[in-house]
């Protein structure tokens, strides 16, 4: 987002870390390579976290012994022990794991692959056996589960094959994302002036993340256009948005965009990547803005009537457009703000619109839904 100098690092694991320091002389997507430094203490596979600038990710090393070869061994899911939280529509994380019993007769390397997918998910491990006999392996899950219920994870070694299950709840979701889910709006309090919302199967894969595609219509008659694409990870819900034109600016700009984190408490806040673009006005000149939106937590957990029904396990988001006026980022009030209200499990429920003047100018409430 800004040039200058950088220093990231990870954390520790086993007895070594990554880190890079330098300058970046441009904006814009770059790549920064980390060095590794120290010496692993254990075979395996390792979990690095990186955090920088507000941000975060994770990646694995595997790890494996200097000599032994290939490891013999079976596998037996008797007594499998399926650690993590597993719910439809989040993304599986270092936490998403299995532990499966082996027997081993010849001490070297392992790798083991659940795949191809099932309900988007694939457990991999690899790592060394120092010793023979009875002992246990632990596979990470990666993906993001598609289809709730119980699903089947077939895992094969050494001429022996087993099942182990993975129960995906529906969870606790404040913008779900299931195919066919759907949503009916009233704007302004106009029976007339509506739209529908609906979740399609098909999804779309754009900066190495999936979306769920939503459709919408104001007269089923005429068919459905593309309303938005969105996905979750963890605590926070993401659309991929075309933030471009969603500002106002003269050419198109594609981003993900950080619109709700369900953790946070009362006056909690985020702020989305920034953006820079031009603006012309009619007949003007062409302006050089930096913009982003700051979100803010206004209730947790509160119940909110809609239509005259109560929705209760409601978050209250704010959201501020900012621009950056010299080295300070200044909230355009002119602009007005959004306040969107998600439900617990039943997603977006109303969305006010409120002008400068902090008056509710334009509602868009939920007079329908049915979520799978």
């Amino acid at each position: 987002d800004t040039a200058g100098s950088y220093k990231i690092s990870t954390d520790t694991i086993q007895g070594y870390f990554f880190s890079a320091s330098g300058n970046f002389t441009t904006t814009g997507s770059q790549v920064a390579k980390l060095k590794g430094i120290g010496k692993p203490l254990s075979v395996g596979t390792h979990i690095f976290t990186v955090n920088y600038n507000g941000t975060i990710c994770e990646f694995s090393v595997t790890v494996i012994a200097g000599s032994g070869g290939t490891g013999v061994f079976t596998i037996s899911c008797t007594g499998a022990i399926v650690n993590g939280a597993y719910s439809v529509g989040v993304a599986m994380t270092s936490g998403n794991t299995v532990t499966l019993n082996v027997t081993v007769t010849t001490i070297g390397t392992w790798s083991i692959s659940t795949a191809p997918a099932v309900s988007g998910v694939i457990f991999n491990g690899s790592g060394t056996f120092a010793n023979t006999g009875a002992q246990t392996i632990s596979l990470i899950a990666t993906g993001t589960s598609t289809t709730g219920g119980t699903a089947n994870f077939p895992v094969s070694a050494g001429g022996s094959t087993c099942n182990f299950q993975v129960n995906f709840s529906i969870g606790t979701d404040y913008f779900p994302r299931t195919v066919n889910s759907n949503w009916s709006y009233e704007f302004d309090d106009t029976p007339s002036d509506s739209v529908l919302v609906k979740v399609i199967p098909q999804t779309l894969t754009a900066s190495g993340n999936s979306y769920n595609i939503f459709m919408w219509t104001d007269n089923a008659a005429n068919g459905f256009d593309t309303s938005g694409y969105y996905r979750r990870s963890g605590s926070d819900y993401y659309e991929w948005i075309d933030m471009g034109s969603y500002i106002g600016f003269d050419n198109p700009l594609w981003i993900e965009y950080n619109f709700l984190k369900d953790n946070l408490t009362v006056g909690g806040i985020w702020n989305t990547t920034s953006v820079t673009g031009t603006i012309t006005p009619m007949g003007g000149t062409a302006t050089n803005v930096t913009a982003r939106f700051l979100f803010t937590i206004l209730q947790q957990n509160t119940s909110v009537f809609v239509k005259g029904i109560a929705y209760t396990n409601t978050i209250v988001v704010r959201q501020d457009l900012q621009t950056l006026v010299g080295a300070t980022w200044t909230t355009v009030t002119a602009a007005g703000h959004l306040r969107n209200y998600f439900s617990r499990d039943k997603g977006l429920i109303k969305q006010d619109y409120y002008n400068a003047t902090g008056v509710v100018d334009s509602k868009m409430e939920v007079r329908r839904l049915l979520v799978y």
